[in-house]
């Protein structure tokens, strides 16, 4: 026994768990209840009005039915009929009493020899539907074994008025019964109705967003693999937009995956190579040093220039900068000029490329900067020696540094006359790895500048770029100190 109510209870379970799951724990579950919900609402909605419409024309088919008994009735009295066949009348009528109206005269027709006790009143000529519903819905509530007093129109301008007491009792189970069909066809339209509207929101709309959600699923999983990006459908509505812009969000992480796994490989490499890279620089150092000492003039030029660059490779290779990984150490400004950075991301940019590019310093030589100088050199050294390598092999190539002080701010333009930069290039411009540039290259360089000028409080952004050119624009604040603030 007690197996057999275990057996029982495991049932209903799983059964709640199942109605759980595909009705109230699902989008189509709830979708197809709520449609049978709304159906069977709007077939009660219409029910009221259609149950006083044949409660009406219940009491109006016994009228009608008590004046066809008294038609004959007209050349003989009540009191000549006998009671068998009075009987009868009244039975074959479904009333207990028929009285006519007619040429300004009321008549009893038909009238049992006790008349029963009357509970209630309907005129079916002055009836409206709020009436005729409660009178209804009364009738069904507490109809048995009452009496009503019914009065109406004579068919075919038979009299005045009809009138005749009705048992309620028949009238009661009669539209119960209609009550009861109607229930019985209003849960099959309910069933097939939803069955349908269900179909068509399933294949429609639910369908669909299950497979974006399968898909979100998936990649959430594995967002390294391309397989699970979703594949947009040829639709064109907003569930086609939605499938569209997911398939672009998913590409998108994936790639930004696929960069910092780049970026942390990045950091690895440049951990690994510091060390020997130090001690190679320290080498070059002391060579650097030895021809410092040199009697020849060119070398007596060249050489202060390459001991400032050793120093600096020193110092970066000792920072160990791991893009990506690590942060760029603040800046450590002071007010300087820009001319001698300017000039010297000049000869390290020039040097980078073929000889044929010229470069032009278009600015106030006495313009000042508050800024780190060693990083301001490599923010127009990486956006410099970018233009230079796209001008290699142009006739006339020149690049083009501008420079002003602006509410507190220097403004640095640098400009070049080569064809711009590709349309694809552009989209992912300050992004690492990102750009499609020349081969060898690393696609950090513009990244890099933007990092140490938003480090110091401004931007790198694009101005423009087409067939007249590319121009960049290179923006740094002063430093806010407690004494401006106050200003």
């Amino acid at each position: 026994m007690l197996s057999l109510i275990a057996a029982m209870v495991g049932l209903l379970q799983n059964i709640r768990d199942f109605l759980h799951r595909h009705l109230a724990g699902s989008l189509s579950g709830r979708l197809l209840l709520l449609t049978t919900v709304f159906v069977l609402l709007s077939e009660v909605l219409i029910y009221f009005p259609s149950a006083a419409r044949y409660y009406h024309d219940l009491l109006a088919g016994r009228l009608a039915s008590a004046q066809i008994a008294v038609l004959a009735l007209d050349e003989v009295r009540d009191t000549e009929l006998s009671p068998r066949l009075r009987g009868e009348l009244l039975a074959n009528a479904e009333v207990r009493l028929v009285a006519l109206k007619r040429n300004n005269t009321r008549r009893l027709y038909l009238a049992e020899s006790a008349p029963p006790e009357v509970n209630g009143e309907i005129d079916l000529r002055k009836a409206l539907w709020p009436e005729l519903i409660w009178a209804s819905l009364d009738c069904m509530w507490a109809g048995e074994g009452r009496v009503l007093r019914v009065q109406g129109t004579p068919r075919l301008g038979g009299g005045d008025f009809i009138e005749a007491l009705i048992d309620e009792t028949p009238i009661r189970e009669d539209l119960l019964s209609y009550s009861a069909r109607i229930l019985v066809l209003s849960i099959l339209i309910a069933i097939v109705t939803s069955l349908l509207v269900f179909a068509a929101l399933f294949f429609l709309f639910v369908r669909p967003m299950q497979r974006v959600t399968r898909s979100m699923v998936r990649f959430q999983e594995r967002p390294d693999d391309a397989q699970r990006i979703i594949v947009p459908s040829l639709r064109a509505d907003e569930i086609g937009q939605a499938e569209s812009v997911l398939a672009a969000m998913q590409t998108e992480l994936r790639q930004a995956l696929q960069q910092r796994e780049h970026l942390a490989a990045l950091g690895t490499a440049v951990a690994k190579i510091q060390h020997d890279l130090r001690n190679i620089l320290a080498s070059a150092q002391l060579a650097s040093d030895r021809l410092s000492s040199s009697n020849d003039p060119t070398v007596k030029t060249l050489a202060p220039r390459l001991v400032q660059s050793i120093d600096r490779a020193i110092a970066l290779t000792t920072n160990t900068l791991k893009y990506g990984r690590a942060q760029e150490p603040p800046p450590r400004r002071r007010r300087q000029t820009l001319l001698p950075i300017a000039d010297e991301a000049m000869h390290a940019a020039l040097a980078a490329g073929d000889g044929t590019v010229g470069w032009n310093n278009a600015f106030d030589p006495a313009l000042e900067v508050d800024g780190d100088g060693e990083q301001l050199l490599r923010i127009l050294l990486n956006i410099g020696r970018n233009a230079v390598q796209a001008l290699e092999g142009r006739a006339g190539g020149a690049v083009t540094i501008s420079a002003e002080r602006r509410d507190g701010s220097v403004v640095i333009d640098l400009s070049d006359n080569g064809e711009g930069i590709p349309a694809e290039a552009l989209k992912h411009l300050f992004e690492p790895f990102a750009r499609q540039g020349r081969a060898g290259g690393t696609g950090l360089g513009l990244a890099i500048a933007r990092e140490l000028a938003r480090g110091h409080g401004g931007d790198v952004v694009l101005l423009r770029s087409g067939p007249d050119g590319t121009a960049f624009r290179i923006t740094i604040p002063d430093t806010v100190t407690d004494t401006d603030g106050a200003k």
